[in-house]
Formats: C-alpha cells, structure tokens, sequence
C-alpha cells in the first residue's frame, strides 16, 4: 500500500514519539555502538531551528504507521540544503523514501537550494542514494569517546586558553567567528558547504542552543595579540546523563603544527568532566580523509564506531 507524506506538526506530542520510535530502529541498525539523542532532544532540534536555518519535516505514513522520515535544513546564505531520508526497514523498497525524497527537493528548490546533501551508512542506504541518483562524495568516520580522558595534554608555549558556557564573551566575539572560518579548509563534500561565520551567525546560533535548553561549550586559544587563533565546541544537553558531542574543532593556518588543536580539545574534555561527572560519552564526527584530526581524537581516546557515506543529489 502506498504511504501518504504529510508535512509533520512538531508541536505533536504523539507523532513525535512516533518519528521518535522510528528514529531508534535506524540508528540501531546505522550506528548501533554510538548513543542515541533523547526523545527531549530529538524534539528539541526540530522546533528550535537557528535563525539562518530554515528546517522542514515530514512522515509518511501507512496504516496509521509512521513508517518514514524526511527532514530538510536550508541555511539562508548557502545555495545547499541537507537532507535526511529515513524508512523504517520492514517498509523499503516500495517507493516510500522516494516519495519523501521527491517532497523535500521540491522544497529546497522553492527556497533556491539547487544541491541536496546527505549521508548513508547502511547497505540500504547505499543502494537508495544510487537509484536516485545522488552522487557519493567522500566518508565521514563517527566516533565515540568513553570518558574519564585518560591522557595529559601539555600547554602550548605563547599561547593563553579561554572557556566559557553560553554565549562568546563580547571581547572576543567577532575574532571568535572569524577563526571559526578555519573549518572550511577541511574536506567537505562541496565547496557550497563552506560556511560564512559572522557575530550575527554565532549568536544566532547561541540563541537556538539555549531555545533547546542545550549548552555549548567553547575553549579557545589565544595569541599575544589576544585574537582566537584555534577553538573546540561541544554542545550537550543539560538533562543529567546527556551525550556530549564535539562539534567544530579547528586552528587558523599559521597557527598549525603546534600543538593547539589537541590543547584545546583536550583541555575542554577535562573541563566537561569535572564541570559535568555524570556525562560520560563524547561523540564526534571528522573526514575519512582528515587524518590529522583523526589522529588527534584516536590520541585522546576516540575510537571509531561507524562510517558514513555523504552524497549530493541536484535538486
């Protein structure tokens, strides 16, 4: 029987704890070692998107099942929009991701989005990305690190570090989001996905964090001139027992081969666990190919728990 798609109403309490049901039979059969976000969660990134980010979903539907999931998230500035397609295993095969997918590229290209990026992780997933018509790009390794951090990071001769929960501290806002700049030199799937940081992007971003009662974690290094020169953010939520999980991690070009971008990152491990004992996993996700930060997280204690595919689909 062929499933009805329907945009879904993120305010209902039922139909979330049905995307939620179907959410947890994939990231088993995906991810399986790596944790799952919460329910809280979960509802929280939907309804809370950034104010440079428009996020749209969608469920299909059969026999009153929820059987399949579609979100689409489309940043204001970049001409690309991510998509994530999910359908519940006992229902593939029949049109139902199809349906979805044909829902969200005629969003993305409403809202001028003409490149769709997602990920697969599965055999599935492999096979419907290549029926229709999506392009692999490069693999992406997921991580998981099991604290308490078991290593000693050394400082940095020359250079300060700062933390701070919440929002950037005012003085160091704008330098703050310029370094953060120093993520588009690692591998992405398309040069659309370079990302344009400003003051406003950083605190639009603060903002929908807080929206989603999650905190964002930020250790910088500093130079002598006091100008962010690397940075590490995680970002958790504050229900006790969260996953924690490592977002950009990066180091202005001249500031490379030094040391800093394992000093930060390990100096605000050592933070989260002493600020927050309960939390005692860390995700993170990093290019197959950027074996230089790859190292760096093996070093600390990450070790690999999956591998995702990204592809590109023209809208």
């Amino acid at each position: 029987m062929s499933a009805m798609v329907r945009a879904l109403d993120v305010a209902s309490g039922e139909l979330l704890d049905r995307v939620y049901e179907l959410m947890a039979v994939c990231h088993a059969e995906a991810s399986p070692e790596a944790p799952l976000r919460s329910r809280a969660e979960m509802e929280a990134f939907l309804r809370h998107p950034a104010e440079f980010e428009t996020r749209e979903v969608w469920i299909a539907e059969s026999d009153g099942e929820c059987i399949g999931f579609g979100l689409l998230a489309a940043g204001w500035a970049l001409p690309t929009a991510r998509a994530d397609v999910l359908v519940h295993p006992d229902n593939r095969r029949a049109g139902h991701g199809s349906a979805l997918l044909e829902t969200v590229r005629h969003r993305a290209a409403a809202l001028g989005a003409h490149v769709l990026i997602g990920s697969h992780s599965t055999e599935a997933g492999s096979r419907f990305a290549a029926a229709v018509g999506a392009t692999d790009k490069h693999r992406e390794v997921e991580s998981l690190l099991r604290l308490p951090l078991e290593v000693v990071v050394e400082p940095v001769p020359g250079y300060g570090l700062r933390s701070w929960v919440g929002a950037a501290p005012a003085e160091l806002l704008d330098s703050f989001a310029r370094a953060r700049e120093a993520i588009n030199d690692a591998p992405s799937a398309a040069e659309e996905e370079l990302a344009v940081w400003d003051a406003g992007r950083v605190r639009a971003l603060e903002e929908s964090l807080e929206r989603r009662d999650r905190d964002v974690r930020v250790t910088v290094a500093l130079d002598g001139q006091n100008e962010v020169v690397a940075f590490t953010e995680l970002r958790l939520a504050r229900t006790p027992g969260a996953t924690a999980g490592t977002e950009d991690t990066a180091v202005l070009r001249e500031h490379r081969r030094k040391g800093l971008g394992r000093w930060v990152k390990g100096d605000s491990l050592r933070r989260l666990q002493q600020d927050r004992p309960d939390v005692t996993q860390v995700t993170t996700l990093n290019a197959e190919q950027n074996r230089p930060m790859r190292g760096l997280n093996e070093a600390l204690g990450f070790r690999p728990v999956a591998a995702w595919t990204s592809c590109v689909l023209e809208t």
